[in-house]
């Protein structure tokens, strides 16, 4: 541009000279010698900038068509190694397939599947012999996918890949592949295995993946498997809390309530039914504490009417009293036969009786308690029923551990420990789990 610009100028000053110059032949010949060199030197520049354009877009040019040919070759030796690693694949999956047909590959996946314990889980795959060599292979594939694609791929690209090994997976081995790459601190420090499960993430390798389903080989998806989870787990929590608050402790059979592997897994790894999963895993123990509080409730209610009086002391009601040693008893227990005026003129159980007996057991003052038998006539022949003193002083003594327990539910004191433990295992539970959920 500057040397078009003295281009112009040297011209305007050109054709003002001429018009103004006449007589001056010596200035505008000096100036039609200056004019022409700028011209020159103009053209020089302009030509010569052309040719350094010229160069630089060939240089780009060669520089983009080197970039192509190494990326072809990069591609070419990525598919070459890629086709090889799948073939390996191919091979140690169709000998883990074989072996879960088994007795034994069946009684594993069994037992993976009913597990509780999330390290007992990844021991029992971690150095298999059968299973090992397969999670190896994989490793090395998704590895090699990763790392050896032509440079600037984006995941989408590699995920063609990686999608086509998945295709290939059946979904009780993504369940144990899965189980392999769950477990992945130990000591405080992240293993080996973090590297397999951030690759499993990278590559969303379980976006069709049914861990609720893992005995089956192609399973459909069930959306209610977590809440069936979930409300297994709390019936159980529930039936243990009842034994908690129960007078009777030895009617329930305690069971831990624990979760399984495959919901583990499902919290830690996407799914179809992976938000689900962390939902119940966050929000388990906020729903069992709501049961509790209706169990409790529940019961306090079921045992303030078991106490009613017209309800517990059924039996004794409206009966006759008569001490056990007056000779008219003996008669009446032999023979089983009373007289009906002299029925009529005993005195009845009614609620002063029993307070009254009561208070005097409250207090342990034994000697007031009357030792009445208790009858009553039944039929036609008016058969003598007899329930005899200890009878009613035994109702009496388990009516008032009933009232003392029944305040013992009431204040929460029977279940409040109980409520504090399962807090605590369920929030170490979900810490422990959600640790093990590794970003890529």
């Amino acid at each position: 541009m500057e040397y078009i610009h003295s281009l112009v100028t040297a011209l305007q000053e050109f054709w003002t000279a001429l018009k103004t110059g006449k007589g001056h032949t010596s200035d505008i010949s000096m100036l039609i010698v200056t004019t022409i060199g700028v011209i020159f030197s103009t053209l020089a520049a302009f030509f010569t900038a052309r040719a350094a354009i010229a160069t630089r877009n060939s240089t780009k040019v060669s520089e983009a068509a080197l970039l192509h040919t190494q990326n072809t070759s990069r591609r070419d030796e990525f598919i070459s190694q890629y086709t090889i690693l799948l073939e390996q694949h191919k091979e140690q999956l169709n000998v883990v397939k074989s072996y879960l047909d088994t007795e034994e590959g069946k009684n594993l996946l069994d037992g993976l599947i009913k597990g509780t314990d999330h390290l007992t889980a990844f021991k029992t795959l971690q150095g298999h012999n059968i299973v090992s060599p397969y999670m190896r292979v994989l490793y090395h594939l998704l590895r090699h996918i990763n790392v050896h694609y032509v440079e600037n791929a984006t995941i989408q690209d590699k995920k063609l890949y990686s999608s086509t090994v998945r295709s290939l997976i059946r979904n009780d081995v993504l369940f144990l592949v899965a189980v392999n790459a769950s477990y992945v601190f130990e000591d405080n420090k992240e293993n080996d295995y973090g590297k397999y499960q951030k690759l499993l993430r990278k590559f969303d390798f379980f976006e069709h993946a049914i861990f609720f389903g893992a005995g089956d080989v192609t399973p459909g998806l069930e959306k209610d498997a977590v809440n069936s989870v979930r409300n297994d787990l709390i019936l159980t929590m529930i039936i243990n809390h009842g034994r908690t608050i129960s007078f009777d402790k030895h009617v329930y059979y305690t069971s831990v309530a624990r979760f399984k592997i495959p919901f583990i897994v499902s919290c830690i790894f996407s799914n179809p039914l992976n938000s689900e999963s962390i939902e119940c895993l966050n929000n388990i123990y906020s729903i069992f504490k709501t049961e509790a509080d209706k169990a409790s409730d529940k019961y306090v209610t079921d045992l303030k009417n078991t106490l009613k009086f017209e309800c517990y002391f059924r039996n004794y009601y409206e009966r006759k009293c008569i001490e056990f040693t007056d000779p008219a008893f003996r008669a009446i227990d032999s023979t089983r036969k009373i007289d009906p005026v002299f029925y009529n003129q005993l005195p009845g159980v009614n609620e002063n009786y029993i307070n009254s007996y009561l208070s005097a057991l409250k207090v342990e003052n034994y000697s007031a308690l009357p030792d009445n038998c208790y009858i009553n006539t039944e039929g036609e022949n008016n058969f003598v029923n007899i329930l005899y003193q200890d009878n009613f002083r035994t109702s009496c003594e388990e009516f008032l551990k009933l009232q003392k327990h029944l305040h013992y539910v009431e204040s929460r004191d029977a279940d409040r420990e109980f409520i504090l433990r399962e807090q605590q295992r369920l929030s170490d539970f979900r810490n422990a789990v959600l640790r093990h959920r590794l970003s890529e």
